[in-house]
């Protein structure tokens, strides 16, 4: 008799919890989407698991496995393509989504296939460029930008547009050195007197 034991992994961004998206779309959907995950194709991302497998993987009627595909493709956190003539059921390909985001504000949510085998590279030039505004290659021509609320996308321009109020910026962290300033002295004695 010989023992087995599964060792792969799947990925999942955080920001469907820090951003409340998991919250939003509910634990069934969640877990159908982790049960599409768990059979992308490595280089692909697609995959085709049929509604009773679904349901047996997450313990769900197919009712409600097929609730929860549509919330999915609603939140942009599901593709379904279309069988093909002649062929029975769909394929899927799961998506991820992160926001982009300014101070509490979110700017822009980006949207992207999860295909394994260029997700963890592909997630890093994206992270790069958002950081610096700098990108190796058209990073962003296989992602679909969903911009935030009050913002526009200028496909033409590859830009988000939009007037942010001053008071909706984040304010500055004070470095050490400008504590020391005096100043910024004056205005931290005021504040702790008004508190007291």
């Amino acid at each position: 008799m010989q023992g087995r034991i599964d060792t792969s992994f799947q990925t999942l961004q955080r920001d469907l919890f820090a951003s409340g998206m998991a919250a939003r779309i509910g634990m069934s959907s969640f877990g159908v989407w982790l049960a599409i995950k768990s059979h992308s194709d490595y280089n692909t991302g697609e995959c085709w698991p049929g509604m009773r497998r679904l349901g047996e993987l997450t313990g769900l009627s197919l009712g409600q496995v097929s609730k929860s595909v549509r919330i999915l493709v609603d939140a942009r956190l599901l593709r379904v393509l279309s069988a093909g003539k002649g062929k029975r059921g769909n394929r899927y390909i799961a998506r991820e989504r992160m926001d982009v985001r300014l101070g509490d504000r979110v700017l822009c949510t980006i949207v992207l296939d999860y295909v394994p085998a260029t997700m963890r590279s592909t997630l890093k030039e994206i992270d790069e460029a958002v950081a610096t505004g700098n990108t190796v290659r058209d990073v962003f021509a296989a992602c679909e930008i969903v911009p935030g609320d009050g913002f526009t996308w200028d496909k033409s321009a590859g830009a988000l547009t939009a007037r942010i109020a001053a008071g909706d910026l984040p304010p500055p962290d004070l470095t050490e050195e400008e504590l020391k300033r005096p100043l910024v002295q004056r205005v931290l004695a005021i504040q702790r007197k008004e508190a007291a």
